[in-house]
C-alpha cells in the first residue's frame, strides 16, 4: 500500500469512528420512563395483601423493569393475569421489557404489584411510596394513593 493510499485509509478510518462515537445509534436510545396513576387497593379486612397498578410510559429506548419495592411493604412482586385454556391465572413475572415508545398499564385483570405484609389499617387516600427498578433507568420512585380504584 503507498503511503498516499495508506494516508487516505487512516483519514477514512478515523472520520468513520469519529462520527460512529459522535453519533447516536437509534436501537441504543436512552429510556425516557414516567410512571402515572399509581394507586393501591385498600387490603381486604384482616389481611396484609394488596396490588398496586400504575401506567409505564416510555418515550425513549428500551429498558426492562426487574423489580420493585415499597417501604410499607415486605415484599412486592410483579405479576400477570393470562388465560390458561378457559382459566384466569395469576402468575409472577421476574423482569418486564418496556419497548421503546410504549405504554405499560398495570391494572386489574392484568399486570400488577402484588404486596406483602402491608398494614392492615391503610385508609383510602394514604400516600404509599412506590420504587420500580429498571435495567437502564434505574430506580423511579412515584406515590401511589390508597383506596378501591384509581383517584
Amino acid at each position: 500500500m503507498s503511503i498516499l493510499t495508506r494516508r487516505t485509509f487512516l483519514i477514512a478510518s478515523g472520520g468513520a469512528l469519529t462520527l460512529a462515537a459522535c453519533g447516536k445509534n437509534p436501537g441504543h436510545a436512552e429510556p425516557d420512563i414516567t410512571l402515572q396513576g399509581a394507586w393501591m387497593r385498600l387490603p381486604p379486612g384482616g389481611r396484609d395483601i394488596s396490588a398496586a397498578y400504575l401506567v409505564i410510559k416510555n418515550d425513549g429506548g428500551a429498558d426492562t423493569l426487574l423489580s420493585a419495592a415499597s417501604p410499607i411493604a415486605g415484599d412486592v412482586q410483579m405479576h400477570i393475569h393470562d388465560m390458561d385454556g378457559e382459566v384466569m391465572r395469576m402468575r409472577q413475572e421476574h423482569s418486564v421489557t418496556i419497548p421503546a415508545k410504549s405504554t405499560i398499564n398495570y391494572q386489574p385483570g392484568g399486570r400488577h404489584f402484588m404486596m406483602f405484609g402491608v398494614p392492615d389499617d391503610l385508609k383510602a387516600g394514604d400516600e404509599i411510596e412506590l420504587i420500580l427498578n429498571f435495567e437502564r433507568a434505574g430506580a423511579i420512585t412515584i406515590t401511589a394513593i390508597a383506596g378501591n380504584g384509581p383517584a
